[in-house]
């Protein structure tokens, strides 16, 4: 499996209920990300995609004063020697890209929303622990299309940019759908979870919209 898989543990809280506040999302994961940093004795991280949204939530800005907050615009000096478990709120591909990295070797907590990046992909091919139901199993991704997403992870490497990538994807996608198992968001989170960086997230993104318009 590719490098985000060197990610120790997973968590997040999904986006699947309108009813619950955003603090209360973000409480969660800044509990598991608190206990995860006094189990592994480190610092840990605080991903967004823009500064100022921890400001918004009394969790968020608690953490960011005890420990680092950066975005993928702001310079790696930022993070410093403190690489630990990360706790990226709300991220859109480049933001969970960005985290996932800087979670290698670590913990990585994810305060999900669909209007950012989906991230039910993401959680099953991780095992990723829904926060908001922790003693409930992480489902798993179904093995044909499981079987699929590693053909999928193979000619990732060029970001879906090349010629010959985009052939492979777009053959295997086609026969996903034609098979009635082309999940979008399924199928980009899973491969954002095996390593994709977020270049080879969106182009594939773009190829399944591609097949979708005919």
């Amino acid at each position: 499996m590719a490098s985000k898989s060197s990610i120790l543990r997973a968590a997040w809280v999904p986006d699947d209920d309108p009813e619950r506040d955003w603090e209360i999302a973000a409480d969660l994961a800044v509990e598991w990300v608190r206990q995860e940093c006094a189990d592994q004795g480190a610092v840990g991280v605080l991903v967004l995609n823009a500064f100022g949204v921890e400001q918004q939530i009394p969790s968020l800005r608690r953490f960011a004063a005890e420990h680092t907050v950066t975005t993928p615009r702001a310079s790696r000096d930022r993070v410093g020697r403190g690489r630990g478990p990360v706790l990226a709120y709300v991220p859109d591909e480049r933001t969970l890209d960005f985290a996932a990295n800087l979670a290698r070797g670590s913990s990585l907590a994810i305060v999900e929303s669909v209007h950012g990046f989906p991230l039910e992909g993401w959680a099953r091919q991780l095992g990723a622990i829904d926060l908001t139901r922790p003693d409930k199993r992480p489902d798993q991704i179904d093995s044909e299309l499981a079987e699929a997403i590693d053909r999928l992870d193979f000619y990732k490497n060029n970001g879906f940019g090349d010629r010959f990538g985009k052939q492979q994807a777009q053959r295997i996608l086609q026969d996903l759908r034609d098979a009635g198992l082309l999940e979008r968001d399924m199928v980009l989170g899973a491969l954002a979870a095996r390593g994709a960086s977020d270049r080879a997230v969106r182009n594939l993104g773009k190829l399944i919209d591609a097949l979708d318009r005919r």
